[in-house]
C-alpha cells in the first residue's frame, strides 16, 4: 500500500463511520415519522398554495395561473363582506369568552364560592359539546316567530313581537362566545390556582380591596395565560362553520367558512377559488398562532413558592352568594337550557314553538337512530355509524402516531427531531376548514376520494397534535433515567418504548384516546366538506336535517350526539383528572 492510498483510505474509513453513525435505527425512524407527518400535514397545504393560484375560467372549462382568484378576494360582491363578519363574530366572541372564561377560573380557583369544586366540572362542558348543536338550541330558542323563550314571553308577560332575535351576527357572537368561554378558562385556571398568595398579601397590607387588588395584581400576573386563551378563541371562532352557518347565513350575514363551504361543494363550485379563500384565512390564524406560541406562551412570572405553598381563597363574604348565582347562570345558559330545549323540540312531531305535552312522541328518535326500520333516514344513521368507526379507528391510530411521535421528540436526539416538533405543531394553526379544503384538492383524483379513508386521514392530520401534547406533558414528567437504564442494558427504542414508557403513560394515552374520540364524534368543518353519499358523519346528518328545515328530527339527532358526548365527558373526566387540560 503506498503512502497516497493511506489518506483516502482513512477518510473513506471516516465517511463510513458518518455514514454508520446517521444510519441508526433512532435516526431512520425518526426520518420516516417525519417523512410521514409530514406528508400528511404539508402536502395538503403546499397543494392548497399552488391551487389558489389556478384561476378557472368563467365557462368553468380551463384553468390559467395567475393572481385573479386574490383580486376576486377584494372585488366580488359578498367575500370581502364575509370577510368583516367574520372579523366581527372573532372578535365579539373572544370579547365574551373571555370575560365569562376569566371571571369563571377566578371564582373557582381563588375565592370562596359556594359549591365551586361542584360547579367546576359543568362549566367545561360546552367546551367538550359541539358548537353547531348549540346554534340548532339557541335558533329553536330565539328565533323570533318559534322561539320557545319568545313564544314564553308573549303567553306569559304579554309582549308583542319578539324578546330575542337571535338569527343575527350577535347571535353567532353569543353562541361562539358561551360555548368558547371554557377554553378561556382552561388557559386561566391553573396559573391562578398556582398563584403565590403572599403577592396579594401585600397588596391588602397596602390598603387595596378586593376589586383593586384582582385588577392590579391577580389578573396582571396570569395575562399570559388570558391573550393565549383569547388568541385561540379568536382563531377558533374565524374557523367556526356550524354556527354562523345556521344562525347568520341563511339571513345574509356570511362568514369566511359558510363562502369556503359554498365554494367547494354545489353545482357551481370553483374549487380553486375556494382553496385561495381558506389559504387567506389560514395565513391569518397561522399568524396569530405563531404570535400566541413565540411571544405570549413563554412569558411567565415567579408566582409560586415552594413546599410550603397552599393557594390562598378569598373571602367574598355577602357577595359569594351573587358569585354562586353568576356561577349557575352561565351552567343554565350554556347547558341547561339548550339541552333542555333540545330534548323538548325532540319529542313533537312539528315544532311550532309552543310545548304540547298531548303531542309529544319518540318518534323523531325512532327515525333518526333505529337504521332497520323502513321509515329511517339514512343519512341520521349512516351518520351514527360512520362517526362511531371514525372516532373509534381514527382516534387509536392518532394516539398511535401520537406516542410515537412524542417519544421520539422527548427520548430521541435523532436526525430530524426539531423537524419532527415543527411538523406535530403546524396542524394547530389552521382552521379545520382551511385543512379539509387542502386535503380535498390534493386527493379529489385519488381512489380514497369519497371515502371514509379521506375522513379519516383529515382528522388524523388535524387533531393528533391534541393527543400529543397531552402525551408529552405526562413524558416530560417521568424521569429519563428509565429508558436510559434500559436502553444501557441492551434494550431497543422500540423495547424500551413498550416495557418502560408506555406502562406509565397509560392513563395518559386513554385520557388522550378520550378526548380524540370527543373531538371527532362532534367534527363538522373537516366532514362538511370531505363527505360524500355513504359517508355522513353524525354532525353532517345534522346539517342535512337542518337543511330540511325539520327542527324535531334535528333536535332528536342532536340530542343522540349531545348523549355520547356527555358520557364521554364525564369518562374522560374521570380518567384524566381535574387538571387534565389546563395550561
Amino acid at each position: 500500500m503506498t503512502t497516497q492510498s493511506l489518506p483516502r483510505t482513512v477518510e473513506r474509513s471516516l465517511w463510513a463511520n458518518r455514514l454508520r453513525a446517521l444510519l441508526t435505527q433512532e435516526n431512520i425512524i425518526t426520518i420516516i415519522v417525519s417523512l410521514i407527518v409530514g406528508a400528511a400535514v404539508i402536502l395538503p397545504l403546499l397543494t392548497l398554495f399552488v391551487s389558489s393560484f389556478k384561476v378557472l375560467d368563467p365557462l368553468g372549462w380551463d384553468t390559467t395561473w395567475g393572481f385573479g382568484n386574490y383580486v376576486t378576494l377584494f372585488t366580488d360582491r359578498i367575500i370581502p363582506k364575509a370577510f368583516v363578519n367574520t372579523l366581527i363574530i372573532s372578535t365579539g366572541s373572544t370579547i365574551l369568552a373571555t370575560g365569562l372564561g376569566v371571571s369563571l377560573a377566578w371564582i373557582n380557583a381563588r375565592t370562596n364560592c359556594p359549591g365551586r369544586d361542584y360547579l367546576e366540572p359543568y362549566n367545561l362542558i360546552p367546551f367538550f359539546l359541539s358548537p353547531f348543536i348549540g346554534a340548532i338550541a339557541w335558533h329553536n330558542l330565539g328565533e323570533p316567530q318559534t322561539g320557545l323563550l319568545n313564544n314564553l314571553a308573549r303567553d306569559v308577560f304579554g309582549i308583542e313581537g319578539a324578546l330575542m332575535n337571535i338569527d343575527t351576527i350577535w347571535g353567532v357572537v353569543w353562541v361562539t362566545g358561551i360555548f368558547f368561554a371554557p377554553l378561556v378558562y382552561l388557559f386561566v385556571v391553573g396559573s391562578l390556582r398556582r398563584m403565590d398568595p403572599s403577592l396579594e398579601d401585600s397588596a391588602r397590607t397596602t390598603g387595596a380591596g378586593l376589586w383593586r387588588t384582582t385588577m392590579t395584581v391577580t389578573l396582571p400576573l396570569v395575562m399570559p395565560g388570558i391573550l393565549s386563551g383569547a388568541i385561540i378563541v379568536f382563531v377558533t371562532s374565524a374557523g367556526e362553520f356550524g354556527v354562523p352557518f345556521k344562525l347568520s347565513a341563511p339571513y345574509g350575514w356570511e362568514t369566511l367558512t359558510t363562502q369556503i363551504f359554498s365554494k367547494a361543494v354545489g353545482d357551481d363550485a370553483n374549487h380553486f377559488l375556494g382553496a385561495t379563500m381558506a389559504m387567506s384565512l389560514g395565513i391569518i390564524t397561522v399568524f396569530l398562532i405563531w404570535i400566541q406560541q413565540r411571544y405570549i406562551a413563554p412569558r411567565s412570572f415567579t408566582t409560586v413558592t415552594g413546599k410550603g405553598f397552599r393557594p390562598n381563597v378569598l373571602d367574598l363574604g355577602k357577595w359569594r352568594w351573587l358569585a354562586f348565582g353568576y356561577n349557575l347562570s352561565f351552567i343554565f345558559v350554556a347547558v341547561i337550557l339548550p339541552i333542555a330545549c333540545l330534548i323538548i323540540v325532540s319529542l313533537h312531531p312539528v315544532w311550532t314553538g309552543k310545548i304540547i305535552p298531548e303531542a309529544m312522541t319518540f318518534n323523531n328518535y325512532v327515525k333518526t337512530l333505529f337504521f332497520w326500520r323502513p321509515d329511517a333516514i339514512q343519512a341520521a344513521t349512516n351518520g351514527i355509524v360512520n362517526s362511531l368507526i371514525l372516532a373509534f379507528g381514527g382516534s387509536t391510530i392518532a394516539m398511535v402516531m401520537a406516542l410515537v411521535v412524542s417519544y421520539m421528540i422527548h427520548r430521541t436526539k435523532g436526525f430530524g427531531v426539531r423537524l419532527l416538533d415543527f411538523l406535530s405543531v403546524v396542524p394547530i394553526g389552521f382552521p379545520g376548514i382551511v385543512l379539509a379544503m387542502g386535503v380535498l384538492v390534493t386527493y379529489i383524483q385519488t381512489p380514497i376520494y369519497a371515502t371514509l379513508w379521506i375522513l379519516m386521514l383529515a382528522y388524523i392530520t388535524r387533531f393528533f397534535p391534541y393527543g400529543q401534547r397531552n402525551i408529552s406533558a405526562i413524558m416530560m414528567a417521568i424521569s429519563e433515567e428509565l429508558d436510559q437504564s434500559s436502553r444501557m442494558a441492551g434494550a431497543s427504542w422500540f423495547t424500551t418504548l413498550w416495557r418502560i414508557t408506555i406502562p406509565l403513560l397509560k392513563p395518559g394515552i386513554f385520557a388522550g384516546w378520550i378526548l380524540l374520540f370527543i373531538i371527532f364524534l362532534r367534527e363538522l368543518s373537516i366532514s362538511i366538506i370531505l363527505f360524500s353519499t355513504g359517508t355522513e358523519t353524525l354532525s353532517v346528518g345534522v346539517y342535512y336535517l337542518t337543511n330540511f328545515e325539520n327542527e324535531p328530527l334535528t333536535a332528536a339527532l342532536s340530542m343522540a350526539q349531545t348523549v355520547v358526548l356527555l358520557i364521554a365527558i364525564y369518562v374522560f373526566r374521570r380518567v384524566a383528572g381535574r387538571e387534565a387540560l389546563t395550561a
